[in-house]
């Protein structure tokens, strides 16, 4: 998620503290509900400008409540929260990358149910939809709520641009690659496949589609062999898309091109080709970062990713960070409950950082529209699926993506770059 992009935009300055003064809160307590300390330690991997919006959030709380809170940053997030809780030293509230991490602290016992905080459950899981909600449950219990989201199953193109139309179904993406091509000058597509987790999405997006969410969540969750046939029927169609006649620079440029990079190509006032698929994150980089004089609706736009197979519909490939609770008093239940608020979120998106799964956040609420757009998405997807390189254990997800670069650099190659993999996945799921 936007984690991955994070890495590459230099404004992200972590620092982790461990006091022990914050410490002073003690581990988790199942029996529920004691009185609050007045302060809330949060532990979240955020920096940046993600940092900056969600502390915006928190300053919220403590003038509405009273109650303090005590922001920590570590990018390392699991081994950090893994030496905390051996060390009987957990945060009071963590925001958790990924849904695999919340099932098993849940499993292990760490983590604290919103039932056993005396949060009203379906209150809360009553502003999200199914796809948000499943994320946050664990054997039918719920321990905690997706408190930013995003998209990757976005496509941006520039308006202006009398060549390029959005479509709907892969066929039409794929003639309209073909036109573009026969037309020469800009290229069909920029890819920024230096950094190997652009290639992880597109794979995703194709996969969703092609072998359903099913199939992808067992092919992420080591149920299914990355030998599979759908793998390879993947694979296949995005290496038949993205080609050296259709990628600006060729195949090997397009693998020396960075992420932000790849958004310039598009974006900047001197482009070389007309389209870029990633996040709705994306946007604010190319405002920001790339071109300030872009205007959203008309010199900058996205459209979702097309319908591949009809039966699977149109899944949503994305991340969401997850709040949760590993200590039970009412402050912390209170902090939980504001995250979950309308409230809170009209001040976060209000920022650009994010967008909220939250229904009840009005549109309004975001400052400009293509992050309205993005939450639309967001909040309306019947199938949501969690970034799958983000899924795989241990560094399985960059071997994944140095995989589809050299898939990409030579296709022929596939069967035994996925045979090679297949017993690494194997070694990697066993190891736990």
């Amino acid at each position: 998620m936007i984690r991955k992009y994070a890495l590459y935009l230099g404004a992200l300055v972590l620092a982790l503290s461990l006091s022990i003064a914050s410490a002073a809160c003690g581990g988790g307590d199942d029996e529920g509900g004691g009185e609050g300390t007045g302060t809330v330690s949060v532990l979240s991997l955020w920096g940046g400008g993600e940092q900056e919006a969600f502390q915006e959030v928190l300053a919220a709380f403590t003038e509405e409540t009273g109650i303090r809170t005590q922001y920590e940053s570590a990018r390392d997030f699991l081994p950090v929260i893994r030496s905390r809780l051996a060390a009987g030293n957990p945060p009071m509230v963590a925001i958790i990358p990924r849904p695999g991490i919340v099932q098993d602290l849940a499993n292990e016992g760490s983590l604290i149910s919103l039932e056993d905080l005396g949060v009203d459950v379906d209150a809360v899981n009553g502003n999200y939809s199914e796809a948000w909600t499943s994320l946050t449950e664990v054997d039918g219990t719920t321990y905690g709520i997706v408190a930013k989201a995003n998209s990757k199953s976005v496509i941006w193109y520039r308006p202006d641009d009398s060549a390029v139309r959005p479509v709907e179904t892969w066929d039409e993406l794929t003639a309209l690659t073909q036109e573009l091509q026969q037309a020469g000058g800009q290229a069909p597509w920029s890819l920024g496949a230096q950094d190997s987790w652009t290639l992880t999405d597109w794979f995703e997006n194709i996969y969703a589609r092609t072998a359903g969410a099913e199939r992808y969540e067992q092919l992420f969750g080591g149920e299914l062999d990355f030998t599979d046939q759908t793998v390879k029927d993947a694979l296949t169609m995005m290496t038949d898309l993205l080609n050296g006649q259709t990628v600006q620079g060729g195949i090997d440029g397009a693998l020396g091109t960075a992420f932000v990079d790849g958004i310039g190509k598009v974006f900047s006032a001197n482009p070389t080709a007309h389209l870029y698929m990633e996040g709705g994150f994306v946007g604010g980089i190319a405002l920001a970062d790339v071109n300030p004089n872009l205007e959203p609706g008309e010199t900058i736009d996205f459209f979702p990713f097309p319908t591949i197979v009809e039966a699977h519909g149109n899944p949503l490939v994305g991340g969401g960070d997850i709040t949760a609770a590993f200590v039970n008093n009412e402050d912390v239940a209170r902090l939980i409950e504001y995250l979950a608020s309308p409230e809170a979120g009209r001040i976060w998106v209000n920022s650009g950082a994010i967008v909220s799964p939250n229904q009840a956040v009005e549109d309004d609420a975001y400052p400009n529209d293509l992050v309205r757009k993005e939450a639309e998405q967001v909040k309306t997807a019947e199938v949501f699926v969690f970034d799958g390189s983000d899924l795989l254990p241990g560094a399985l997800g960059e071997d994944w993506g140095t995989l589809l670069q050299n898939v990409l650099r030579e296709p022929s190659s596939m069967d035994s770059q996925l045979e090679s993999f297949q017993q690494q996945a194997e070694d990697a799921f066993a190891a736990g």
